[in-house]
């Protein structure tokens, strides 16, 4: 038998990718999930920061009068959810379509950016004029962990529905107002329809009343 046939016999064809190869493995796949591992690796972080580090900072920054949690996760909802049945859908198959799954990764990662970029977004863009709404609060408390804080729930009414939400405060302001209190809650509209709020200010009727 020459060397030619050995080698030939020697020859498979690889059931994943489908390539021609030689010896015991197919170094087409080992490559190819090599650049699968290395894209998970790099964007794991980039996700990860976004739904967390990302959000906090943008809601820190421009924190939002009402939930509009349905529309904003949809995006990384649904990405995710694409990509976990089209990896059940392929199963042994994912290194053949490495290139596709690797795309699918990269745009997993980005629509996590998303919730953090629509919060500051819809912050740094608002050049819509605030408004001072009045408000009433409903109860106080300071919350424990390591975003606590000293916290009042307020009540007010906000595009004809009435909404009742927790208001980070400084301790001053905390210890000013007691439940049943008025205050006004400073309201911007939103660059993208989305109100936030920047600050809670006491009432002149409460500043009065205090004299």
């Amino acid at each position: 038998m020459s060397n030619e046939e050995a080698a030939v016999q020697t020859r498979q064809i690889c059931s994943e990718c489908g390539q021609v190869f030689d010896g015991d493995q197919c170094w087409v796949c080992v490559a190819r999930e090599e650049d699968i591992k290395e894209t998970l690796s790099l964007s794991f972080p980039v996700a990860l920061g976004g739904i967390t580090v990302g959000n906090i900072l943008a809601i820190t920054l421009y924190p939002p009068l009402e939930s509009n949690f349905p529309m904003v996760y949809m995006f990384p909802a649904v990405s995710f959810v694409v990509l976990v049945v089209l990896a059940f859908a392929l199963q042994d198959q994912i290194v053949r379509y490495a290139a596709v799954v690797r795309v699918l990764i990269v745009l997993v990662a980005a629509t996590c950016l998303m919730p953090a970029a629509y919060y500051f977004l819809n912050g740094i863009l608002d050049g819509n004029p605030s408004v001072e709404v009045p408000s009433r609060v409903t109860s106080k408390n300071v919350s424990q962990g390591k975003y606590g804080g000293p916290d009042l729930v307020v009540s007010l009414s906000w595009n004809q529905q009435t909404i009742d939400q927790v208001f980070r405060v400084g301790h001053k302001t905390y210890s000013a107002v007691e439940p049943g209190d008025s205050v006004r809650i400073v309201v911007h509209p939103g660059a993208f329809l989305q109100p936030w709020y920047s600050d809670v200010h006491i009432s002149d009727d409460h500043d009065h009343n205090s004299k």
